[in-house]
């Protein structure tokens, strides 16, 4: 309840203290004269007899004042309680007080007046007006006689203006209450545009209080979606959302963004609506702010992911293309082709399997080795290749041109090199040298190379996809010992981890 609400029934009881002394005073005699608040104003009246002035004291108060007998009917009403009730005196006089009482309030009364008989006091009952409406009242009971016959003496308050004014206290209190509980950025303003309230939310985004101030000048937006409004040349478009609403018209999920430095990074949904009072007269309007800006970045975010899907998808397509031409073109027959073209499609899948483990993200170096090697190593004794090197984390677009590589690498070792021979090891070695990558395959045991070899295609692979994919060389080495190669390329960029010596067992794990 408001201070206001509680000053009222202050009020309220005072005036019905003083009313039902004055009336036991003018009834038993003690007083010559009363001055009376009327219709008109204030009024003296002195007292000579007893009945008489009290009639006219009683027509002229603001409450009603009743008189009943014992049985609770009606001895006497005075204008006032005939005119808050709709009827008139005949009407009233000699008909029972409950009759014209709420129903659910009938045992109320009985009590209130059981105990009136010997002590005043008052409750809070609701009258039945004549058209059937109920009316709140604070009614005053206290004990009376007449000529030795006991009867009741009932003062009766109007309670509606301070009931509408407890339910408009408590509507604000609600409305303030959902105000400050939403999360979301609310602003009330008059049809002047100037803010009347606005929820902590509000407070919190512009950092400090906003009552009283233009809404123009706090909330200087630009929309960046055209939904339902196209803005105007003027950069305050706070009036031009201002005159739309005030034209009875809503915005409802329209983007946009506030230009003010601390906030321009952050994107918002706006949400504007004209506000009525109870009599449906345009007062003024309320406007939301939600932030979007996570949902933003997120469709940002996945637009990217579906460009870079796109980019990628045709980067393979395009890489399957050449290889199967290249292949196509080196090939003796169709058996050969197939062999050779599936062996390659394998370590393009390979490459892209591990980047999709990694989320696209770096692949170690020694991961793609390991990988890439499995087929052919072995385990414990049987282990027929070792590698070691540094730490190196390879970008994304980094993987697949080494992975077709090491295939090549690893395919002719199968077939005519270390890979073929029972005794045959392969050692995989890299370094970094200044800024660049120096990776070293070196074959023992395998059959001896007789005869000078001239470089086929898996070699020209090889030296294509260091050249135009990484920007590096490759050189081969084919003496009697042993096949070698080495792949040279920059140290790849966007380098996050640091390059820390690392040594790999002959054979992992």
């Amino acid at each position: 309840m408001t201070d206001a609400s509680g000053l009222e029934i202050e009020r309220l009881r005072a005036s019905l203290a003083e009313a039902e002394e004055a009336l036991q005073a003018i009834y038993q005699g003690t007083v010559d004269a009363l001055v009376v608040r009327g219709p008109t104003g204030p009024q003296i009246y002195t007292l000579v007899g007893a009945q008489e002035p009290y009639r006219q004291v009683v027509e002229r108060m603001n409450e009603g004042a009743l008189t009943l007998s014992e049985n609770r009917q009606i001895l006497y009403s005075n204008r006032h309680f005939a005119d808050l009730m709709g009827y008139s005196l005949a009407q009233l006089i000699g008909k029972p007080l409950v009759e014209f009482v709420a129903v659910a309030d009938a045992a109320s009364l009985a009590g209130l007046l059981d105990d009136g008989i010997n002590r005043p006091i008052r409750r809070e009952l609701l009258l039945r007006h004549r058209d059937g409406s109920l009316l709140p009242a604070l009614v005053a009971v206290s004990p009376l006689v007449f000529d030795e016959i006991p009867a009741l003496l009932l003062i009766v308050t109007d309670l509606s203006a301070q009931k509408r004014s407890e339910k408009i206290a408590a509507a604000e209190k609600f409305a303030r209450s959902i105000l400050e509980q939403a999360t979301d950025v609310i602003i009330v303003c008059d049809i002047e545009g100037r803010i009347s309230k606005a929820n902590w939310a509000a407070e919190r985004l512009f950092s400090g209080s906003l009552d009283g101030k233009l809404l123009a000048e706090v909330l200087p937006l630009e929309i960046t979606e055209l939904t339902q409004v196209r803005p105007p040349d003027t950069p305050k478009f706070a009036d031009s959302i201002l005159n739309l609403v005030l034209a009875r018209q809503t915005l409802c999920g329209v983007e946009a963004k506030i230009r003010v430095p601390s906030l321009h990074d952050k994107h918002f949904l706006l949400g504007a609506g004209p506000l009525y009072d109870n009599l449906d007269n345009l007062v003024g309007c309320i406007l939301t702010l939600t932030e979007i800006t996570d949902r933003k970045r997120a469709e940002e975010h996945q637009a990217m992911l579906v460009a870079e899907l796109n980019h990628r998808v045709k980067n393979i397509l395009a890489i399957v293309q050449s290889v199967a031409w290249q292949t196509l073109s080196g090939s003796q027959s169709l058996s050969g082709f197939k062999e050779a073209f599936d062996g390659r499609l394998r370590a393009i899948s390979l490459a892209h399997d591990i980047l999709t483990q990694r989320r696209w993200g770096q692949v170690e170096l020694e991961h793609l080795v390991e990988h890439s090697l499995r087929p052919y190593h072995g385990a414990g004794r049987e282990a027929r290749a070792e590698w070691s090197g540094c730490q190196l984390s390879l970008p994304a677009k980094s993987v697949v041109p080494l992975s077709m590589a090491l295939h090549e690498l690893s395919t002719n070792a199968a077939k005519h090199g270390a890979f073929s021979a029972q005794d045959g090891r392969v050692e995989v070695a890299w370094r970094t040298v200044e800024d660049k990558v120096v990776f070293t395959w070196i074959e023992t045991n395998g059959p001896p190379i007789e005869r000078e070899i001239n470089a086929g295609f898996g070699s020209k692979l090889i030296s294509r996809v260091l050249s135009y994919d990484l920007l590096g060389t490759a050189d081969f080495d084919f003496n009697r010992e042993g096949f070698r190669c080495t792949l040279t390329f920059p140290i790849p960029p966007f380098q996050t981890d640091a390059i820390l010596p690392l040594a790999i067992g002959c054979a992992p794990n």
